[in-house]
């Protein structure tokens, strides 16, 4: 058994110890005093580091005061109770705040580009019928109107593209009229000029009915040098029974410098119930 064992347990409770002999005895005191010895170290260790966390403690709550005290002006009670009470500031003594004086922006002016009241309500109103939703006959008006530029402008490409092929100076222009009630039907009529065919048309049942209503065809247009020459015109068709009916007629002209028009006009005679055909020329 150790002997700082048997130390203690002999010291605590003696009736528990193991009996010792002489030597051990002897041993036991050196043991004690050495243990006693370095129990007072201990302590004077101990002591020594509780005073200097005091120390350090105090040294803190010295510096704390001296900075809560640092800047303070202390004022005895008497003066605050004895110092006179300020009146409250009424709304009248009140200044008014300085108000910075704002530009205002017209809104409409900037979109617009206009002050004026009456341009504006105008294009606003543009801008909503832009909005608008289509209806079905606004976009079928809208058609229409487009179809009718189509065709002016391809009537002024036609017209343009005569007066380039066919100047003024050199132009031939062949009609066809009818009025011949139900003495005749046309179901052709071929052109020749100088005895050299230049046309050759065939009429659908549209064709005739516009005629027949009092439309006018142009059959020819071309260009012929100034001078003498014959037109020659051979017409087909059914008479008023239903039988094929044949005509041929000619004409001798002069072309001038001018433009030339001539009109085959086919009529009817109510006196022998037969269609008539002739030649009229347009100065």
């Amino acid at each position: 058994m150790p002997i700082h064992t048997l130390f203690v347990t002999r010291f605590l409770n003696p009736k528990l110890a193991p009996k010792v002999s002489s030597k051990n005895t002897s041993t036991m005191k050196n043991a004690t005093s050495k243990f006693f010895i370095r129990t007072g170290k201990l302590n004077a260790l101990l002591a020594a580091s509780i005073a200097s966390l005091l120390l350090a403690n105090a040294a803190i709550a010295a510096q704390e005061d001296e900075f809560d005290d640092e800047g303070l002006q202390y004022i005895e009670m008497d003066e605050i109770l004895n110092e006179p009470e300020q009146e409250p500031v009424t709304t009248s003594q009140k200044k008014p705040a300085k108000v910075e004086e704002e530009e205002f922006v017209d809104v409409d002016e900037l979109i617009y580009g206009t002050k004026n009241s009456d341009e504006i309500r105008r294009l606003r109103e543009a801008e909503d019928r832009l909005t608008e939703t289509p209806t079905r006959q606004s976009l079928e008006s809208e058609m229409q109107s487009l179809k009718q530029q189509v065709v002016n402008v391809n009537r002024d490409l036609g017209n343009l593209e005569e007066d380039l092929l066919y100047p003024a100076n050199t132009q031939i222009n062949v009609f066809v009229s009818m009025d011949a009630g139900p003495y005749f039907k046309p179901d052709g009529v071929t052109l020749k000029i100088n005895n050299k065919a230049v046309s050759n048309h065939l009429y659908t049942e549209r064709e005739v009915n516009a005629l027949m209503r009092g439309a006018v065809q142009r059959l020819y247009i071309g260009n012929l040098v100034p001078g003498e020459h014959e037109l020659v015109a051979l017409v087909t068709g059914t008479d008023g029974k239903g039988s094929e009916y044949h005509r041929a007629l000619s004409l001798e002209f002069n072309k001038t410098d001018g433009a030339k028009f001539v009109e085959l006009k086919i009529q009817g005679d109510q006196n022998v119930q037969q269609p008539t055909f002739r030649f009229k020329e347009w100065e």
